[in-house]
């Protein structure tokens, strides 16, 4: 099994303004998010974004290849389309490519570890899978937290930012073939994806499984002030009671 990491990292936001270069303890998020990934131990990984401004960032760290793309995407899997068409040429086909969020920086090494064993067990149940954790009490009325429910064989059922019974929370971890994240990208976006501003929906409307992958590492995303407030500090257990 052959596996790539893209990372997609715009410049603009519309919650945070140019959220990859906000410091947290003195350091850029995409960088934090970028150093945890590398030390997952999957290569390569690559950091796809539409500012040098963004890649200047993680440069001159070893194992990390930055990929200039265009402003134009409407999402994230998008950017990771046309970075892998970008990586492939040099450095061929690739089984698998793992979309990590570039506002996750405090993502668990040890979860990038856990995929190439979760990948092989699910090979013959998705083209498309994702992450997911148990859902915390005081997450379920926050809008900001991506929830899924699953059915017995963890595809997805829905996915939505309200309070739902039996769901776990969603740790932004996308995983494709080539052929599917091809497919994905050649679709208009769904009614369920605008309705939620949620793009796993474009799969779930157009018939497509997508695959849950339970695992025991929560994810912390910096979508707001202030959670960028509360990030620049040393102790990250606030998070924990949030």
């Amino acid at each position: 099994m052959k596996p790539i990491i893209i990372i997609p990292a715009r410049l603009g936001s519309e919650r945070l303004q140019s959220k990859p270069l906000l410091k947290m303890n003195g350091k850029a998020m995409i960088r934090h998010t970028v150093e945890r990934v590398l030390q997952g131990g999957i290569e390569p990984v690559a950091v796809a974004s539409d500012s040098n401004l963004v890649l200047d960032e993680i440069k001159d760290l070893k194992g990390a290849i930055p990929v200039i793309t265009s402003p134009d995407h409407t999402c994230g899997t998008e950017r990771v389309l046309e970075a892998y068409r970008i990586l492939s040429k040099d450095l061929g086909e690739f089984d698998w490519i793992i979309n990590v969020q570039g506002d996750e920086p405090f993502i668990e090494p040890d979860m990038i570890r856990a995929l190439p064993a979760e990948l092989e067990k699910r090979k013959n149940l998705a083209e498309f899978l994702t992450t997911v954790a148990e859902l915390k009490d005081f997450e379920k009325e926050d809008r900001n937290v991506a929830k899924v429910v699953m059915d017995l064989k963890q595809n997805a059922l829905i996915f939505t930012r309200d309070d739902i019974q039996c769901a776990y929370k969603h740790t932004s971890i996308y995983i494709y073939t080539p052929a599917f994240l091809q497919t994905f990208c050649s679709l208009p976006a769904s009614p369920l994806e605008k309705a939620y501003s949620l793009e796993q929906m474009r799969a779930l409307d157009n018939g497509y499984n997508l695959n849950c992958i339970p695992l025991p590492f929560d994810a912390i995303s910096i979508n707001t002030v202030e959670d960028l407030e509360k990030a620049k500090v040393e102790d990250y257990s606030f998070f924990e009671a949030r």
